[in-house]
């Protein structure tokens, strides 16, 4: 069997075109380069033989525009691939003009000939064949011109470029058409408000080539093919590399293990939420990492950045300064949808960039109205990232008052992951929210989660912890291991004590004292050593600080020796949201063993719905017992007499212990009752017991006889009714 030689190629030099072409342009072809004035024509063919011409490779160009070769050179010495050096020696322009005028098709043939014999080519050109059409007495003489000079420049084994004003009606009437080896369409039109150039390779013998319409422009340097939809391919990349931490405050938290490397996350929101300030930090943190990161900005000037991250409080100058940071900024009316594709890919491969944000892609893609071309463009720009083993943020802005997820409603099928930014209306002020809503291959936290925006960057609040979602459930209560309350008398109602690192709610009545045995619990870690923490919902610490001293309770001093410490969390200064995470840095900072919170009332007074506090509360107790805290949780209760409901939210799963305190009516007085409902496991004493606040504290009494209360409470009833 004999061997089968391919067909030998020629460099084009222009960007991305031998790729269309299948590997480069066919050696020996006739070609015919057709579109409208002004389309480029003769720019691409001048490109391809300056970048072919030498000694060797000599190139024959002929003009029958009767343009003198001063003029030709004086516009092309304008682009970047002219060599003067190459003028004569490599290339010759030879203009047929005055000849066709004068002698007609025959005399051009024969000057074209002679030329060839006499310089023996690798490529000819003659710009514009149109002209041969308006000169010709019939197609049929057209058709022998062309079929005549198209054999005898094969025979010299030329590559011949035709180039002429032909449009679709001359494809199809036109004999030259049914010559030629390949036809090249050039075209420029309106299109979604700019002007677009495109090219196609309508027909070209022995490649496999390219049929589409592909973009390119006119630059300095010559005609630039984009070319984006044949020339960026997802590649088949495996991800050995470790995970990407974003480093921005606890939003790691709710990514899990990390982004994948090559992965890419819509960043969506309104106008607002905070999109740039992620994006900026999410390059920022990557550069004090040690990873290089590049943000395109569509919107923003590089000054105005450098303004936002200095008023942050980041030294992004510096990063910038030493090559870890670029920020590209591309002003809305100058995008070139394509060419800015190409342009981003070659800017994140050159600079080896590790992180990549696009500000934003809604306005990068705002004059495309195909919803399938802005899929395509999303995708290519995803793989770009996928290809660097980058990640990538992808900004997009919301419409307002939609469930959109992204602006053209496409984006999030084509991305690995996506990030909400949302901000509601609560009271008088504007809250933020971010949500972790998809990332393939990784477990992350669900929900929306408080953040803010500040001095540092972002915060994230995370609404519940990682261990609680993805890790193992705290170790169960060691029943041998209690710690003393610091009540006299409460501990053998209790059965021993309270279990270490258990969960106890105190139900009472207003002003019955939740407070006094909260802070006795409190200062008695203090006295065995064992740090404390009381959060206030309600009063100060100067308040708090005050009772205790009336009391008789060593609250102050135990803060003065660092053993125990009284912060005040009001709602103008932190939402609820936030407790998890602020509470979490205080108790690993001060390795607290006691924690005191009073009173979770006030967190449903602030219209927290209830599904929603007992979630945070189960979060709470989840992480405090992870953490080795033993906690009081205080609760008010509506009910001053009754203790049929033990707490008015069903809060009572979330709690080991269950303490409720009530008033009893007695005889010309009330009297506060204690009574321990529920110890997890452990036996307790169902009794209802009388006690005392005053000096020293609260202190447990004698065993209350309910049954004089009640007959109390009927007397005292039947006296109203005959009222």
């Amino acid at each position: 069997m004999t061997k089968k030689t391919a067909i030998a190629r020629i460099e084009t030099g222009v960007r991305n075109l031998d790729a269309l072409f299948g590997g480069g342009l066919p050696k020996g072809s006739i070609v015919v380069i057709a579109g409208p004035p002004g389309a480029g024509k003769t720019i691409l063919t001048q490109q391809i033989c300056f970048h072919n011409a030498s000694a060797r490779t000599r190139v024959l160009y002929f003009s029958t525009l009767s343009e003198p070769t001063a003029k030709t050179l004086r516009y092309l010495n304008q682009f970047d691939f002219f060599d003067a050096g190459k003028i004569d020696g490599g290339i010759q322009f030879v203009d047929l003009g005055a000849i066709l005028r004068t002698k007609g098709l025959d005399g051009a043939f024969r000057l074209v000939m002679d030329h060839v014999k006499k310089v023996k080519p690798s490529m000819v050109v003659i710009d514009s064949f149109k002209v041969f059409d308006d000169l010709a007495k019939s197609k049929e003489e057209l058709r022998k011109f062309g079929y005549e000079l198209a054999i005898n420049l094969m025979a010299w084994e030329t590559t011949t470029f035709f180039l002429g004003e032909f449009g679709q009606s001359d494809i199809e009437t036109n004999p030259l058409f049914s010559i030629v080896d390949g036809l090249i369409m050039i075209n420029q039109r309106q299109e979604s408000g700019e002007q677009r150039r495109v090219i196609q390779i309508v027909k070209m013998r022995g490649t496999d080539h390219s049929r589409e319409e592909h973009s390119f422009a006119i630059t300095r340097a010559g005609i630039d093919v984009f070319a984006p939809r044949f020339t960026i391919h997802r590649a088949a990349v495996e991800g050995k590399e470790p995970r990407l931490k974003t480093g921005i405050s606890r939003l790691d938290e709710l990514l899990g293990d990390g982004i994948p490397r090559g992965s890419t996350l819509l960043i969506a929101g309104v106008a607002g939420t905070g999109k740039t300030v992620l994006s900026l930090e999410f390059i920022y943190r990557g550069a004090k990492a040690g990873e290089k990161g590049i943000f395109f900005s569509f919107e923003e000037s590089e000054a105005r950045l450098r303004a936002t991250a200095r008023g942050l409080g980041w030294d992004l100058d510096a990063e910038i300064e030493r090559g870890m940071v670029e920020i590209v900024f591309i002003p809305q009316p100058d995008i070139l949808v394509e060419g800015h594709l190409l342009m981003i890919s070659e800017r994140i491969l050159g600079m080896k960039a590790r992180r990549v944000v696009v500000d934003s892609v809604s306005v990068f893609l705002h004059k495309v109205r195909d919803p399938q071309v802005d899929r395509e463009k999303v995708f290519q720009l995803a793989s770009v990232i996928h290809n660097a083993q980058a990640v990538g943020f992808l900004a997009t802005d919301i419409p307002y008052g939609t469930n959109q997820i992204s602006r053209f409603g496409v984006e999030e099928t084509v991305v690995d992951g996506v990030i909400l930014l949302s901000s509601t209306e609560e009271g008088l002020e504007r809250q933020r929210y971010i949500e972790i809503y998809k990332l393939r291959n990784t477990a992350h936290l669900r929900g929306r989660h408080s953040v803010l925006i500040g001095p540092g960057g972002l915060i994230v609040y995370p609404r519940y912890n990682a261990e609680a979602a993805f890790g193992e459930p705290p170790p169960p209560l060691d029943t041998a291991r209690r710690l003393p309350s610091g009540v006299p008398g409460l501990d053998g109602l209790l059965g021993g004590g309270l279990l270490e690192r258990s969960v106890t709610l105190l139900s009472g009545s207003a002003g019955i004292g939740k407070s006094t045995l909260s802070m006795q619990f409190l200062l008695e870690g203090c006295r065995r050593e064992e740090p404390g923490l009381y959060l206030a919902l309600e009063e100060g610490p100067a308040q708090l600080i005050r009772t205790a001293e009336a009391l008789g309770l060593p609250l102050q001093e135990a803060i003065e020796k660092g053993l125990a410490e009284v912060i005040y969390l009001s709602r103008e200064r932190v939402r609820p949201s936030q407790f998890l995470s602020l509470l979490t840095d205080k108790i690993r900072t001060q390795k607290t063993r006691r924690f005191v919170l009073d009173s979770v009332s006030h967190l449903a007074a602030e219209g927290i719905a209830e599904d929603e506090l007992r979630q945070l509360l189960y979060a709470l107790i989840t992480r405090f017992k992870a953490l080795g805290v033993t906690t009081v949780l205080t609760l008010e209760s509506s009910a001053m007499y009754s203790s049929e409901t033990v707490t008015d939210r069903r809060f009572s799963p979330v709690a080991d212990n269950l303490v409720v305190l009530r008033y009893t009516p007695m005889p010309g007085e009330i009297r506060p009752t204690l009574m321990v409902v529920k110890t997890r496991g452990s036996e307790h004493d169902f009794g209802a017991y009388h006690f005392i606040v005053g000096k020293g504290g609260a202190r447990i009494g004698r065993r209350a006889d309910l049954g004089a209360p009640l007959a109390a409470k009927n007397i005292e009833r039947r006296r109203r009714t005959k009222k």
